[in-house]
């Protein structure tokens, strides 16, 4: 631990004298943030503001596409500029991606106040301001300045290859004896068969966030007051983004907090039109994706993949009673750009 520690003050030291070096700052006080996963990141206050410095873990960028990594940087500026609550970056020789002399890549973005809420305690009021932030977001980012691509990041796996992949796991459970696992993973595998096809011509191909969840959202009383961590932004499923959000705001224990869910509806439908079927069918998307992620036999550490766990769980439990949870209606508006 102590070695990590040194390594760690070796890497701050460094990027100090570059982020100094590079944007005339005197930095009178830093204060490493343990959030994230392998990136590191300190808030600095300077004789210039207070600003947050990110370093891309040299590991984990090796599995991102850097020309992904710069569009979603410029996405971000562009957001900022148009008065959505994100941070801005801070450019130095026009780059918002920067080198250091090491090698190291960082950023350097505004710090944003705000405090985090835990999953699934959004007030309805910060769900309405939520939605209208991300329904402002959603228009920005597929108002055609970025160009449509051929085909989403998520391709949607066959019923029956998802049914085979929960048999293998089940099977790799009896051999290793993890009977609590077995349980979950027999789940899993029945909601599959229930759930049937989704209805692929209903999904909306677009440019989306694709990361967000509680931690990468600031509040204020009931304000939404930042959208954090662009990183992954993408060509992908819209629907991706509002089901994770839902999930992971409104869903408290074991109940998904109705009234929370209907404010982010209205906020949303301040810039698109969406409805609770449509809803539904997000929130069924990204169970689909991400089940295979989080129930499997492998370990997941850390409270965020027990989180993300017992929301896959939960989704596997009630797909055929979301509908008249949230109180669909077959005349509801669709969804539309």
């Amino acid at each position: 631990m102590r070695e990590l520690n040194g390594e760690l003050e070796l890497l701050w030291e460094h990027l100090k004298e570059e982020v100094q070096t590079r944007f005339g700052f005197q930095v009178m006080k830093s204060t490493q943030i343990n959030r994230g996963y392998l990136n590191q990141k300190w808030k600095i206050e300077t004789d210039q503001g207070i600003f947050l410095v990110k370093q891309y873990n040299k590991e984990r960028i090796k599995k991102y596409d850097l020309k992904t990594i710069h569009t979603a940087l410029r996405t971000q500026n562009r957001s900022f500029l148009a008065d959505i609550p994100c941070p801005e970056l801070l450019s130095n020789e026009g780059n918002l991606l920067h080198k250091s002399s090491s090698g190291e890549l960082f950023t350097v973005m505004r710090f944003m106040k705000g405090s985090l809420i835990k999953p699934g305690e959004a007030s309805p009021e910060q769900m309405e301001s939520l939605g209208q932030e991300i329904g402002k977001l959603h228009r920005l980012l597929n108002d055609g300045t970025l160009p449509a691509k051929s085909k989403t990041v998520f391709q949607i796996p066959a019923l029956q290859d998802r049914l085979d992949y929960w048999g293998s796991v089940g099977i790799q459970c009896e051999e290793q004896d993890l009977d609590h696992l077995r349980t979950l993973i027999e789940l899993q595998r029945k909601a599959t068969i229930n759930m049937g096809t989704l209805q692929l011509e209903h999904l909306t191909p677009g440019w989306c966030h694709r990361d967000l969840w509680v931690d990468n959202l600031l509040f204020s009383g009931e304000n939404i007051t930042a959208i954090l961590d662009f990183d992954r932004l993408d060509y992908d499923f819209i629907e991706l983004d509002i089901g994770r959000i839902i999930i992971s705001t409104c869903l408290h224990d074991d109940t998904i907090n109705v009234e929370a869910v209907h404010a982010f509806l209205k906020g949303y439908g301040n810039t698109n039109k969406l409805s609770i079927e449509r809803l539904v069918l997000s929130l069924k998307l990204v169970w689909y994706m991400e089940s295979t992620w989080w129930v499997s036999v492998e370990l997941h550490e850390g409270e965020p993949p027990k989180r993300f766990q017992h929301e896959m769980v939960w989704l596997a439990q009630h797909l055929d009673e979301l509908e008249k949870m949230l109180g669909w209606k077959k005349e509801a508006a669709t969804f539309m750009f």
